[in-house]
């Protein structure tokens, strides 16, 4: 999307240390744990972006329950976090939906 954010599809936490080495400097995951069997959960990424040195938020979301609330804290997260940021959900539509309304909203 920008220079400072990357949005992508699901991730796996043995994936953090090679997105630490491409020159990312955060992780923000947005979405919901258990959302289906196979994911990883937000545990099991805290823990692989801590030993690669990325920071790491999760702030969970579907799109039929995105609220202005969700979209302020993304904002937050966006502003406070070093960049680069890889922000991914399970396809990238959820996580393209909240940057623009960020954008939309004169936020970022």
């Amino acid at each position: 999307m920008t220079d400072n954010l990357t949005i992508y599809k699901q991730i796996y936490p043995s994936q953090c240390l090679k997105i630490a080495e491409l020159g990312y400097r955060s992780v923000l995951n947005i979405r919901p744990d258990a959302e289906i069997e196979t994911q990883p959960n937000s545990v099991d990424f805290s823990h692989a972006t801590k030993e690669a040195n990325l920071t790491y938020h999760h702030l969970p979301f579907d799109d039929e329950r995105l609220s202005m609330a969700t979209v302020e804290q993304f904002a937050a997260f966006y502003r406070s976090m070093p960049k680069p940021i890889l922000m991914f959900c399970g396809t990238g539509a959820r996580a393209k939906l909240l940057y623009q309304s960020a954008l939309m909203q004169g936020l970022l």
